[in-house]
């Protein structure tokens, strides 16, 4: 068994393998888990106890399904059963959120690279796939290594080599290629969980400020989503966890229709309160200057773009608090992104996640045009769908025998 990429799904596939003798992981980098090992901003955010009912994002409704029916089989307690085997203890923050006890993504790499090689399994670093060729029973690996190039034979083969998010951990979206020379298709990619490029002409002197529970709305044509969480000003536009989490549902619509954002500064007052609150200050304070009227309300700087937006009105400045409108511009790239939007087509692969078009081809993680929200669902999805691929693969094996 060939397995091409030893990030997340590569090496939680190679753990579930029973022929580990006879499995080999490729990776081209000179370690294994590089990403794995940054997850959650380096804290280990291994899943969620929400992806039981939350929907995966594919440009297939195929995917939707799949990718559905892949975690109702191996969810977030199944993985974390298997991370409790290998000694790894997980705690749950109020957002569902999963994390190692120690907080350190390292950690998840560490207990996967350490159960590999108790298993047994050959994990070969600074190996790159250039080339996989169907042959008769099984498949043709051409490796470039720093010795030189040379080739192996696999009968089954797993692309687990990641997407185009985040250059840096050695996911350039080369392995894509790989996919398309076997004859299947790629879908259009967009980064995703990525910070936002906004118009920046009514936040220019907000660089660096964070906004705590923050309710911020995408409005996409008729349609909206809504979240709550920290917001960040930069001089491109957005950052902070509530951007991160809704930056999913629209970096590839970007530049194919309107996107606009709105950010409730207040959400536990009315706009009623706020009004009244500002009106009474006002009048017990009748020196004061327009644009420090909401001091002791909203960040002092905050406070002055929104009365400068507001030309000094009270009743615009509290609909601005409410709703502090931006028009998306875009976002920043593959080189920011946690993970790539798109991927190889969900409608050609099977239910066990093999080709369609070439048996014994599997692909599991990033690489398929599955991608799931902010919070620990994209790394159950890489777990979930090489459970599916290791279950495919053993039951095959077992009927040779």
């Amino acid at each position: 068994m060939a397995i091409i990429g030893g990030g997340a799904s590569g090496l939680i596939l190679a753990s579930f393998i029973q022929n580990a003798g006879k499995t080999v992981v490729f990776e081209r980098g000179d370690r294994v888990g590089k990403k794995l090992s940054a997850t959650g901003n380096g804290q280990g955010n291994v899943t969620n106890t929400g992806v039981r009912d939350s929907d995966y994002f594919s440009f297939s409704e195929n995917g939707v399904r799949l990718a559905k029916s892949c975690i109702q089989v191996f969810d977030d307690s199944s993985f974390a059963a298997f991370l409790k085997e290998l000694g790894v203890l997980l705690s749950t923050d109020d957002r569902g959120r999963v994390y190692p006890s120690g907080r350190q993504a390292s950690a998840l790499t560490d207990a996967l690279r350490f159960y590999l090689d108790f298993k047994g399994v050959n994990v070969r670093l600074s190996q790159k796939i250039t080339d996989v060729k169907k042959v008769k029973d099984g498949f043709e690996l051409t490796v470039s290594s720093p010795e030189g190039e040379y080739t192996v034979f696999s009968e089954n083969v797993a692309l687990c080599a990641g997407g185009k998010a985040a250059k840096n951990f050695g996911t350039d979206g080369s392995a894509y290629r790989l996919a398309e020379k076997l004859g299947h298709t790629l879908t259009e990619l967009y980064p995703s969980l990525v910070q936002i490029k906004t118009e920046t002409q009514h936040i220019k002197t907000l660089k660096g400020i964070r906004v705590n529970g923050a309710v911020v709305t995408v409005r996409l044509g008729k349609t909206s989503k809504r979240v709550q969480g920290d917001v960040i000003f930069t001089d491109y536009g957005l950052s902070g966890d509530a951007i991160f989490r809704l930056s999913p549902f629209i970096t590839d619509k970007i530049h194919s229709s309107s996107v606009e954002l709105s950010i409730d500064f207040l959400p536990e007052f009315s706009a009623q309160e706020l009004q009244t609150t500002l009106e009474n200050k006002q009048k017990t304070l009748p020196s004061i200057a327009a644009q420090e009227l909401l001091f002791g309300i909203v960040n002092n700087q905050i406070g002055r773009a929104v009365m400068k937006r507001a030309d000094g009105e009270i009743k615009r400045a509290v609909s601005l608090i409410k709703a502090f409108t931006l028009p998306v511009t875009g976002s920043l790239g593959f080189d920011y992104a946690q993970v790539t939007k798109g991927g190889i087509s969900m409608d050609e692969v099977s239910q066990t996640l093999e080709s369609k078009l070439i048996k014994g081809l599997y692909f599991a993680g990033e690489i398929l045009d599955v991608d799931g929200e902010c919070g620990g669902y994209n790394l159950q999805w890489a777990y979930s769908s090489a459970r599916v691929v290791a279950t495919a693969i053993n039951a095959k094996c077992e009927g040779q025998v």
